[in-house]
């Protein structure tokens, strides 16, 4: 593989020399409890696996992709693929829906478990259960037993009970470790319609998700839980985030919300059902409930006595009492409205497009109020096939590594060597992987022209623009060009030489371009772009 950490003062995914000790990432925008989940790399003799059609087993099927552990799972087709009966996924895998060529998959007809699962990474996914499913009055999707998972850009939706919960079964190992984020959880079906259980003291991270059109349970927390920079839309008479609701002692800080009412949460509370054995901080939580189609509200504060709708406040992270496990930092996190913007422009499975059923749902949730229901059939959205239309796509992929030409070109691979796509790169991932999160981390395609090319960035010695070093700064590589450190840091290239509008071209950390921003910089001041990446490098062009 060619050497992208040349001339590019290149930070390596998640690592950096103050830092160096932390175990790699999942990905690199990987947060919450979830973030060192290992997926593929836990495997002793990973693997490939094509899905070639949209069958409900068999060879080339999903169902055959997800039956063994210590796959990486790509996609050749794009469209339905209907289930006749549970998916059940095993562990040490990534799936990784954002390969699909055209409009991407859909999983529709039935339920999806994760229960057993260990070290599984999945993104940009649908999961559709629907009123049909064989499986009868289940949940969508959800892990009642195993550790270590993150689900990124999902969009779940038509559960017959839950539509994505993590609660213990007591059976196998606790619930821990385990992130949902940038995801859509909604139109859970009556008669129960609920968004989910979170029920584990084993750590559950919900990070910038979508609730919508759920009744109740958005979600239901006992245990240690992270509710940050999530957006509530039109919960129903059974409330919006429930808090406890038992005697049993939970832990979460709430943080950064906005929680919006909709055509079915009059009446309704936003936080309910507390008890002095949830312990709570909260902050910067919006509550906006008059249907008005514009996005205001007010902060929810705590009651005189001290307390949050009934749950017992503390003061910091640091004010938990008998605390599991220390609540992890969320390195992205936005104010409530920042969060909004960000969800209506890149939540659920939005790569390689977003699909007519989440484009229904941020219709409503963009109507601030005015548009919304809890249905009991997916077909009374009356979209075409139910879920969709799903237009198709081609890729040439010689080798069937998993890694398309364009882009084994561009990585210094070789399109006729198969092997090369699971070995690893200097920064601990495999080059497979490298191509995975090249993908989405950011949200632009890297191989549309020549403008997205690996790019030259200045070096301090060559540059006026991206700001002075310090010359005691133990973060930064003297000679970061003749270095392959993959903990090689400079993170004063990211402080704006003047104040204005600029124009900031964004990198992930093995120099591709991955966005081009017009923001407001101020002079000396680190940049930073709401949405991109962990460790992203920003460059002042």
């Amino acid at each position: 593989m060619k050497n992208f950490l040349s001339s590019a003062l290149i930070l390596s995914f998640g690592i950096s020399a103050a830092s160096a000790a932390e175990p790699l990432l999942a990905f690199p925008s990987a947060e919450g409890f979830g973030r060192f989940t290992l997926g593929v790399r836990a495997a002793s003799a990973p693997e490939v696996y094509h899905v070639t059609n949209l069958d409900d087993s068999g060879t080339g099927s999903l169902r055959d992709a997800v039956s063994k552990d210590g796959r990486i799972v790509v996609f050749d087709v794009s469209g339905i693929i209907k289930l006749k009966s549970t998916l059940v996924f095993k562990g040490n895998s990534i799936i990784a829906g954002q390969t699909a060529p055209g409009d991407g998959v859909v999983v529709y007809g039935d339920r999806v478990s994760f229960s057993g699962a260990k070290n599984l990474i999945i993104r940009h996914m649908r999961f559709r259960m629907g009123k049909s499913a064989p499986s009868g009055k289940k949940d969508a999707a959800g892990v009642a037993n195993g550790t270590d998972m993150i689900f990124d850009h999902l969009s779940i939706s038509w559960g017959r009970d839950e539509t994505f919960s993590i609660s213990w079964d007591n059976k196998g190992s606790k619930p821990a470790n385990i992130t949902i984020q940038n995801s859509i959880i909604g139109q859970g079906l009556h008669d129960h319609s609920c968004g989910g259980l979170i029920q584990t003291d084993g750590g559950v991270t919900l990070f910038r998700n979508l609730y919508i059109d759920n009744k109740t349970r958005n979600p239901k927390v006992k245990g240690l839980n992270q509710f940050v920079n999530n957006v509530v839309y039109n919960w129903g008479g059974g409330g919006g985030y429930i808090m406890g609701d038992s005697e049993g002692n939970s832990w979460a800080t709430v943080e950064d919300n906005y929680f919006i009412g909709g055509p079915n949460s009059s009446g309704t509370s936003a936080f309910t059902r507390g008890t002095q054995t949830f312990q709570i901080y909260q902050k910067g939580n919006y509550i906006d409930a008059d249907g008005n189609g514009q996005l205001g509200g007010s902060l929810a504060t705590t009651e005189s006595d001290g307390s949050f709708y009934g749950s017992k406040t503390v003061a910091s992270h640091d004010s938990f009492e008998n605390l599991p496990v220390a609540f992890a930092a969320i390195t992205q996190q936005t104010s409530a409205k920042e969060a909004y913007d960000i969800i209506v422009k890149e939540v659920g499975a939005s790569y390689p497009a977003r699909d007519d059923v989440d484009k229904y749902m941020i219709d409503e949730l963009t109507s601030l109020g005015k548009k919304g229901a809890i249905i009991s059939d997916e077909a009374s959205l009356s979209l075409a096939n139910v879920v969709g239309n799903f237009k198709d796509g081609t890729k040439t992929d010689t080798d069937k590594d998993g890694i398309p030409d364009e882009w084994e070109e561009k990585m210094g691979l070789d399109k006729n060597d198969p092997s090369d796509a699971l070995k690893k790169d200097a920064s601990g991932y495999l080059n497979m992987e490298i191509y995975l999160n090249g993908l989405v981390d950011g949200y632009t395609k890297p191989v549309e022209d020549d403008s997205t090319k690996v790019p030259d960035i200045e070096t301090p010695a060559d540059s006026t623009e991206i700001g002075e070093i310090p010359a005691d700064s133990s973060e930064v590589e003297k000679n970061p060009a003749d270095s392959t450190d993959p903990t090689a840091i400079a993170k004063d290239m990211q402080i704006a030489p003047k104040s204005g509008m600029a124009t900031v071209h964004v990198f992930n950390p093995m120099g591709q371009r991955i966005a081009i921003r017009q923001v407001y910089v101020e002079e000396g001041k680190k940049i930073s772009i709401p949405g991109m990446p962990r460790n992203s490098i920003y460059v002042v062009k």
